[in-house]
């Protein structure tokens, strides 16, 4: 009998629970969503390919809405439990809270050791695997982030197109445009000062067609009929003019960052240990690895932000008498915002050195825990 009721209410929560992963990983992906169908449909690459990137980006999205979905999934399925009296018809038959909670928690549980086995090792694997796929697809297909008639910006240069054809990776009516260079003097030294991309002077190339090819250090673009301007600032009517049939021009992207904020999600948590050990044992100051700490403890703080939420959602979920998945959601949502900015506050106090890190980062489950165990021995007396 006990176990048939445990498996009807892990029914319950599991119907609630990956509706609710439906609904907050839709919410979480809709930005991401708009630029993945741009893609398919604007800069000609092939669904599969942006399926394939969509799929990469999941992972980031799960370590998010799993702890979410899982506050909604018990309001909601405890909620229906209550207001269809099937609650008070359990604890009629001298069934306690403890029996009638512990299916859930214990699944909960579950959740959690497979979110810290997945946040700390599978999540940067994956997103490893994506920046790759993604720099891959963008050197494939280099004009997907060119939109026609706006400027991008590629390095220190300025790039205008009236015209743009992602599929054979061409630009019609385009203007480069390029500032002072605050290097000259450096250029001078090394001698690179004869290329209009090492002038210190003010210039714009234009040309009627232009391709383009993507390397990993920069974007080369060949140019047919145009020509060159460039004004000298200290003398206005000094403006050199020339026009050429066909110009190569390479802008080079630069070093990249070591750790940007994308590939930081790539590294598996004893990397990430191992970098900050790393920077203590050179006597860095906290700053300089405040954020692998962050993304660190931030993998933690998520994945044991289900047993936080199941700890608030159960009382309040036994105690609502609606069954409405709007007021589940509305509850779910005030909860989540409370959660966040407590997030926010930790965060922040933790990066400006108030606190350690590993331990304010636990400040929004603390107060999650703190309320959600208030609810519930309230209820428990009653």
């Amino acid at each position: 009998m006990i176990k048939k009721l445990h498996l009807y209410i892990i029914r319950e929560f599991f119907i609630s629970f990956i509706f609710g992963i439906l609904v907050f990983s839709l919410l979480l992906i809709l930005n991401m969503a708009f630029e993945i169908v741009e893609l398919a449909l604007s800069k000609g690459i092939a669904i599969n390919l942006v399926l394939k990137l969509f799929l990469f980006y999941l992972p980031n999205i799960l370590t998010l809405s799993i702890p979410m979905a899982v506050l909604f999934g018990v309001l909601l399925s405890y909620g229906k439990l209550s207001s269809d009296n099937e609650i008070t018809a359990m604890k009629s038959s001298g069934l306690g809270y403890k029996t009638l909670t512990i299916p859930v928690i214990s699944v909960v549980y579950i959740l959690s050791i497979f979110l810290i086995f997945f946040n700390h090792f599978i999540a940067p694997q994956i997103n490893n695997r994506s920046k790759h796929f993604y720099e891959e697809l963008m050197t494939r297909n280099p004009l997907a982030k060119f939109n026609a008639k706006s400027i991008i910006n590629i390095g220190n240069y300025s790039l205008y197109a009236n015209k743009v054809n992602n599929k054979t990776n061409s630009m019609f009516g385009l203007s480069i445009y390029k500032f002072e260079n605050n290097n000259y003097d450096q250029d001078l030294k090394s001698k690179k000062n004869v290329l209009p991309q090492n002038d210190k002077e003010t210039w714009r190339i234009s040309a009627n067609e232009a391709s383009i090819k993507a390397y990993a250090n920069g974007v080369q673009l060949i140019l047919h009929n145009g020509y060159l301007q460039k004004a000298n600032p200290s003398n206005i009517s000094e403006t050199t003019h020339m026009t050429f049939k066909k110009y190569i021009f390479f802008i080079s992207l630069g070093a990249k960052p070591k750790e940007d904020t994308f590939s930081l999600a790539s590294i598996q948590s004893p990397k990430l240990l191992k970098i900050i050990d790393e920077y203590k044992q050179q006597g860095m100051p906290v700053s300089s690895y405040v954020k692998f700490q962050r993304d660190f403890w931030l993998r933690w703080t998520f994945a044991i932000a289900p047993i936080t939420f199941i700890i608030i959602a159960l009382p309040l979920g036994l105690r609502n008498n609606k069954r409405s998945k709007a007021m589940g959601f509305g509850v779910s949502l005030g909860i989540i915002i409370l959660y966040y900015m407590l997030f926010i506050l930790s965060t922040s106090l933790g990066e400006k050195e108030y606190i350690s890190l590993s331990i304010i980062m636990w400040l929004p489950n603390f107060v999650t825990i703190l309320i959600g165990s208030y609810l519930f021995f309230k209820m428990v007396k009653r």
